[in-house]
């Protein structure tokens, strides 16, 4: 069965400020929520934030420019959250390489315990009448390319407490935005965040523990993360080739707080995975490898 790699992928969040009517001179002013204490208190059921992110690989190979590719892999969707955490998810994908999209856009509609997944790639080899895939709760069930994953509030602070830099961000979608700076390395990541280990699998060692991240984060003047950039480089050294991966991984957040519902199909339309039924003569989808920092290294 094929398995889903996932992570979170990561926000800060926004302070409640409470209006004072004809305080004295004298009064303290309120002091606005830092980025965990806003992210804790986002987390409302029933709502959420919308995401897009984008992650490009750029593959040297035999230690030549010329010999590179470069291959894109597109997500949008909605992240919908529990009363302290990151319940479920709808999120589509699109996987691009030198030659332009590789098959269709995939659905993925997720829940601590079970997901749903629609591949029209696949349909074919389904039964009549079924247009989803049923998947298990022992699969990630918040499939994200970014290693670094924001959503969770104990991420969160270790990220910042890496924090090497502030300065001003510009403005995104309209909103005044701070920046933020530093490097964490994926042992630090592995220790905190349980999306990261869910992506990585046996914990790093030597140069993979150390591995550095580089990353940047926009926060708005409610301190709800904005954009989350983070970048890693990884090589690959044997007795027939070596190879060099240069990753960046950008996403956005949109629409904190919205409304979220996430559709669950209808159980008639839903198949599991022991129902596919290939055809040798039908093409396989190429079997494609999200890099990972650490996992490989």
């Amino acid at each position: 069965m094929r398995r889903w790699i996932a992570t979170l992928s990561t926000a800060a969040v926004a302070a409640m400020i409470t209006p004072v009517l004809a305080a004295p001179a004298h009064a303290a002013q309120p002091v606005p929520a830092g980025p965990v204490t806003a992210l804790k208190r986002q987390f409302a059921a029933g709502h959420g934030v919308k995401v897009t992110q984008t992650m490009t690989s750029v593959d040297f190979y035999g230690g030549s420019a010329k010999n590179s590719m470069t291959t894109r892999y597109e997500q949008k969707g909605t992240y919908l959250f529990g009363s302290s955490k990151v319940v479920g998810s709808d999120l589509t994908f699109q996987f691009k390489g030198p030659g332009g999209a590789w098959g269709s856009p995939l659905r993925l509609i997720s829940f601590p315990k079970v997901s749903y997944l629609r591949d029209d790639d696949l349909l074919g080899n389904l039964p009549e009448g079924k247009e989803w895939l049923r998947g298990s709760g022992d699969e990630p069930f918040l499939m994200s390319f970014q290693p670094v994953n924001v959503l969770e509030p104990a991420t969160l602070k270790r990220l910042l407490a890496t924090t090497a830099s502030t300065g001003r961000g510009g403005r995104i979608d309209g909103a005044r935005t701070t920046l933020h700076r530093g490097v964490i390395t994926v042992g630090q990541l592995y220790a905190v965040s349980p999306s990261f280990r869910s992506m990585v699998g046996e914990k790093p060692r030597g140069d993979s523990a150390t591995m550095q991240v580089r990353w940047k984060l926009w926060l708005d003047g409610r301190q709800r993360t904005r954009q989350l950039v983070s970048a890693y480089a990884e090589s690959t050294q044997n007795l027939r080739y070596s190879s060099r991966s240069a990753v960046t991984v950008k996403t956005r957040f949109s629409g904190w707080g919205a409304k979220v519902a996430l559709y669950v199909p209808p159980a008639a339309s839903v198949a599991d995975w022991e129902d596919l039924q290939f055809d040798e003569s039908v093409p396989a989808r190429p079997r494609l490898s999200v890099p990972v920092p650490g996992r490989g290294a």
